[in-house]
């Protein structure tokens, strides 16, 4: 999965079924654990209820002696039955509620899904891409300038991404796009800027160092993968 992103990845079809299936239980399981939730909710709350008394009659209502005879058998041999109460049951708007309410969680749950693209890069931040890290090592307060001096440059290494896949029942198909896009992390007086995409180092370091006004000994450029969402601090350029 190195190549999470691009024409050249080889896993384009499985992580479309990821997709596919992500999208079919994710909202199924929000559904079953929001009905779980609820249905615990509702049983606490009916054991504080109080208990239901019976008020059994004192005479069977049957028409039948034999069902009478027996009823006041019953009675003469267990006289705490006249007493007796059972344990109280959920009004039945209580499950109606929540039922209601598990249907909003499963609507909202297939309204937040995101789309094939995004879902995408979602994964590539988590598992990581290749791509290339810029570091330059400046005082913090100059730090911002020189970010904003290289702005023009880094908004253009923003990498295009795609997925396909199928919608409904039409048997048609969807394309979803979305960017990659640049991740800055500062740490200290050393800033980090990484690229989802493999780019000419050389190239790179002289037109940031152009940029920026810096000597290109000072600009460092490598290749290696790149997991924003396990590696702490980087933030999307966009955001800064």
């Amino acid at each position: 999965m190195a190549r999470l992103f691009g024409s050249e990845f080889s896993l384009v079809i499985p992580m479309v079924m990821l997709y596919l299936l992500v999208r079919t239980l994710l909202p199924l399981l929000a559904f079953v654990l929001a009905w779980w939730l609820l249905s615990r909710l509702i049983k606490a709350r009916v054991a504080r209820l109080p208990r239901v008394p019976l008020n059994l009659p004192e005479h069977s209502s049957s028409p039948r002696r034999k069902d009478r005879r027996i009823y006041a058998r019953k009675l003469r041999r267990k006289p705490g039955l006249r007493t007796a109460s059972r344990a109280a049951t959920a009004p039945r708007s209580w499950h109606f509620t929540a039922a209601v309410l598990s249907l909003m969680v499963l609507i909202a749950a297939v309204i937040a899904m995101p789309d094939g693209a995004r879902f995408q890069l979602m994964v590539g931040n988590l598992i990581g891409y290749p791509g290339t890290v810029v570091e330059v090592q400046v005082p913090v307060a100059a730090q911002p300038v020189v970010l904003q001096a290289w702005q023009p440059a880094l908004a253009q290494l923003g990498r295009p991404t795609a997925m396909r896949y199928p919608i409904g029942r039409t048997g048609g198909e969807h394309e979803a796009h979305a960017v990659v896009p640049v991740q800055v992390r500062l740490r200290g007086d050393r800033m980090q800027v990484a690229i989802a995409r493999p780019v000419d180092a050389e190239m790179l370091r002289a037109e940031l160092a152009r940029l920026a006004g810096l000597p290109i000994e000072a600009i460092n450029v490598q290749q290696r993968d790149i997991a924003p969402w396990r590696e702490a601090g980087w933030q999307p350029l966009s955001r800064l």
